[in-house]
């Protein structure tokens, strides 16, 4: 007999991965939710005989019809998306606040929507695991340092409402959960114009960091590797686990180095990396100064504490057997298309 698993953002990075993983294995049906069923990609996801469905994360009861019978949900919600909205922007104006912290209210309330409708006596009735896509609370790891890594807490704010809420507690939703944090994605380099950047007078190539480049950050192959772990949380592990998706660790210069090496490129700067201030950083950011808070935060949380904050509670793949699921740097690079940033 099959089991269903619901994939909140099935057209996105992670909910694709999630859907390529239990489709694979054959014992699973898969139920894509999305927000709207009639873009290719969606439909794309149908010919493969994926049940596509509408909800609206805002609407409690829409995601109750889309959670209900599945045996097992991912959930997870895009921070970033809603900032790109001038209505957004808009209303945090209007309200006094900046649209980061607007947006991280967003996502926490959906990421709570989506809590309160699989911890509902109708979704309840067959669920066995919840998978919620968190990152960690950095907040309280910095102690108060950085309060403004906007995408982190909002979902750890969804991930202790799951764990401590009396509510979630009484229905069973708390304990049928764990958390999946995401690492830092491979191909960022897609959004960010620092990650690698050719230099004019060597022709080698350099990623643009105010730091020395030796800070160690847990790469991942997201469009690859998420998928594996969360069926390794549903099938194989207890619930409670807080598991960081990591397929490498790595400095940037070490990042470079295999860049270089896979490629037959050569390096400019030392190892790889042009060093510049923190201003300058600050400087090549959107020029938004919410936004350019908020990104100088996360990289100066990460360089202090590190990715995961030396959280206790964090797990890696090697902690449930599944380090032998993940990609290489290498592996990522070499199947990249890099077309556009070698010219």
């Amino acid at each position: 007999m099959t089991k269903l698993l619901a994939v909140i953002g099935i057209t996105g990075t992670q909910g694709g991965s999630v859907s390529d993983a239990f489709l694979t294995a054959g014992n699973w049906r898969v139920r894509g939710i999305t927000r709207d069923p009639s873009k290719p990609a969606a439909q794309e996801w149908a010919s493969r005989g994926v049940e596509i469905v509408s909800a609206d994360m805002d609407n409690v009861e829409s995601l109750v019809a889309a959670f209900t019978g599945a045996q097992a949900i991912f959930a997870m919600t895009d921070y970033w998306y809603p900032i790109r909205d001038p209505a957004v922007r808009a209303k945090a104006t209007e309200r006094g606040i900046s649209a980061d912290q607007l947006c991280a209210e967003l996502e926490t309330q959906r990421g709570k929507n989506m809590a309160l409708a699989a911890a509902s006596p109708q979704v309840q009735r067959t669920l066995e695991r919840y998978v919620w896509s968190s990152l960690g609370d950095v907040s309280r790891l910095s102690g108060g340092k950085f309060t403004h890594v906007w995408h982190f807490d909002s979902k750890a704010a969804v991930e202790q409402y799951i764990c401590e809420d009396p509510d979630m507690t009484k229905a069973g939703l708390t304990d049928k959960a764990s958390f999946i944090h995401v690492g830092l994605y491979a191909d960022n380099w897609r959004r960010s114009g620092a990650e690698i950047q050719k230099d004019p007078v060597t022709g080698g190539y350099w990623h643009v960091s105010f730091d020395d480049g030796r800070t160690k950050l847990p790469f991942v192959w997201a469009r690859r590797d998420t998928g594996p772990l969360v069926k390794k949380l549903v099938e194989d592990v207890q619930p409670g686990a807080r598991l960081l998706a990591v397929s490498q660790f790595a400095h940037y210069r070490e990042f470079m180095a295999v860049w270089a090496e896979t490629l037959g490129q050569k390096l400019a700067g030392e190892g790889g990396i042009k060093r510049i201030s923190e201003q300058e950083f600050r400087d090549m950011l959107p020029p938004i100064e919410d936004i350019r808070d908020h990104l100088m935060s996360t990289w100066l949380f990460f360089v202090n504490f590190g990715y995961d904050g030396s959280d206790p509670k964090i797990i890696y793949p090697k902690d449930i057997g599944a380090e032998h699921l993940m990609a290489s740097l290498s592996d990522y690079i070499k199947q990249e298309d890099w077309s556009s940033l070698l010219h």
